[in-house]
This record gives structure tokens, sequence and C-alpha cells, in this order.
């Protein structure tokens, strides 16, 4: 897709890139996201260079580094929208879908912290810190969505929510920069 729209497009503006690139391209690297998130840094670095790529091919980005690149069009790393796409999803967990259709693994917390009143248990993988199990969604998402403060989690529609994650997450380094420490990694206040 990114090699249509080079051969497309003879001049390719950040104007006309990012709506191109979000539209067909970045659909692409994030479909079903939830459900197939990379488990090496390898597998990370991989799918980020297609997007280190695509922003390389706008006409005056060439020696700019991808940081930057990502600064003036506005794009987050892939890495930080996966970890955002768990959050939401999470958050649809707990209040659009029913309890019925969740699975045995998603088990709220019966006595909650004091961050907020939709804590998840945090069981221990089967396989250890480094198996397949340890990277499934709820082990994956269990301490950075208990990290989150209230007047996060508890907005009333998903746009409150999207809106609300994003001010809390604005100043995290992983939003530009690919090699940052990712947020349950990091002291989450």
């Amino acid at each position: 897709m990114i090699g249509l729209i080079r051969r497309v497009f003879s001049y390719l503006s950040p104007s006309m890139f990012k709506p191109l690139y979000t539209t067909f391209v970045r659909t692409h690297l994030e479909y079903a996201q939830s459900a197939w998130s990379p488990r090496y840094r390898s597998l990370e670095t991989k799918i980020e260079q297609v997007q280190q790529r695509a922003t390389s091919l706008v006409d005056g980005f060439g020696q700019m580094t991808y940081s930057d690149r990502l600064k003036y069009l506005d794009l987050p790393t892939l890495k930080y929208r996966r970890l955002r796409g768990d959050m939401i999803e999470m958050w649809k967990h707990f209040n659009i879908y029913q309890r019925e259709i969740l699975p045995a693994s998603f088990r709220p917390t019966v006595r909650p912290s004091r961050l907020h009143s939709k804590q998840l248990f945090r069981h221990r993988p089967n396989d250890g810190m480094y198996g397949a199990h340890h990277n499934s969604f709820y082990h994956r998402v269990a301490r950075i969505w208990n990290g989150l403060p209230s007047e996060v989690v508890d907005a009333g529609t998903v746009s409150s929510f999207k809106n609300r994650l994003d001010c809390h997450w604005r100043d995290f380094k992983l939003r530009f920069d690919p090699s940052a420490t990712p947020p349950e990694q990091q002291a989450i206040v």
C-alpha cells in the first residue's frame, strides 16, 4: 500500500500523506491488534519499521529522525496506538459488553484499590513470565488498566474515555519515541 501511494502521488506533502497513510496503511497494521499484539521486541520493531518507512516518503522528511517526523505529522507510534487500543477495549469490557459473552479470564477485582472501582484481577500466567500466555490480552493490560485514574476510567462514553485517556497520556514519551519505556514499566501515577 505504501508503494502504491508513492507511485500514484509524485509529490507527498504532510497534509496529503497523513489521511492517505491513516486510511490505507495503518488500518492494516492495527486490524485486530488486541488479539495479535506482538510478543517480542523484534516483532514490534518490524511493525514499527513500516510506519518509519512510510513517513520517510513525505517530501522533505528524508533527513529528519523518525521521532521528529511523528511529532511534525502528529502521528503516534504504533506501539502507543496498540496500548491505547487495549485500554479502549478494556473500557468496553466493563461498560458495553454483556457479562455472559465475556471469557472466564475477565475477572474484575472484588476489592478494588483507591484508584478506581473497575480494577482487574492480575493473575499469574501459567507458562511463566516469557511464555505466550503472559502476552495474552488480560495479562498484558491488567497493570496498565489498574493504574489509570478514576476520572479516566469512569468516563460515560467511548469518546469521552478516549479524550480523557489521551489527555492523561499526553506526556508519555512512547507516543513519539518507539524506544521509550512503555507505561507498564514506568511508575504510573
